[in-house]
């Protein structure tokens, strides 16, 4: 994408240069703007990157909207992931421990 730079030994200058020129850029419709970036500068100073596009005006009616609803391709769970129920009676409690069987 095609970016603008802004830079100047005075960041206030910088700021001030900005404040004109987005307006401009952003109220012309041939023209799709980013949000203003402003960078660090070792020495000082002010530097300020702005992303500008041309707005393709293919379609008439707007932009496409796109709605995607999520797919799970994965299989449903099998019998191993539901829990176990018991069928029939309840078996009968282990007897109690002796010291014989310690």
């Amino acid at each position: 994408m095609p970016q603008l730079r802004l830079m100047g030994d005075d960041p206030e200058h910088v700021e001030q240069v900005l404040a004109i020129l987005l307006p401009l850029l952003t109220g012309d419709p041939r023209l799709i703007v980013g949000d203003p970036a402003r960078l660090r500068h070792r020495g000082g100073g002010g530097r300020i990157v702005i992303d500008v596009s041309a707005a393709h005006r293919t379609r008439p009616e707007g932009p496409i909207r796109v709605r995607a609803e999520r797919v799970d391709d994965r299989p449903a769970p099998g019998p191993a992931a539901r829990p176990r129920t018991r069928r029939g009676p309840t078996p009968p409690a282990l007897p109690p421990a002796t010291e014989e069987g310690r």
